[in-house]
């Protein structure tokens, strides 16, 4: 069977525009022009080839914050 995510993967993207070595979690990550450095929620910075991520997000019209848009603690708590 298949199966997808229940919730919308929320992130901070840019397009960047110069060869970068990006520091992460994981060690340096070299991003290329054209490829998209995007940070999750919880503030955790990855990349993404420029078709990959044409056609995994779009753009949500806010102007709050990504960190006012995770999810609070389960229950209420």
């Amino acid at each position: 069977m298949l199966y997808r995510t229940i919730k919308p993967l929320l992130v901070d993207a840019i397009q960047v525009n110069e060869v970068l070595d990006v520091p992460t979690e994981c060690g340096l990550v070299r991003v290329k022009p054209g490829d998209w450095l995007l940070r999750d929620t919880n503030g955790n910075l990855s990349r993404c080839d420029d078709s990959s991520f044409k056609s995994t997000y779009e753009c949500l019209s806010t102007s709050r914050p990504l960190e006012d848009l995770r999810e609070g603690k389960p229950c209420g708590c």
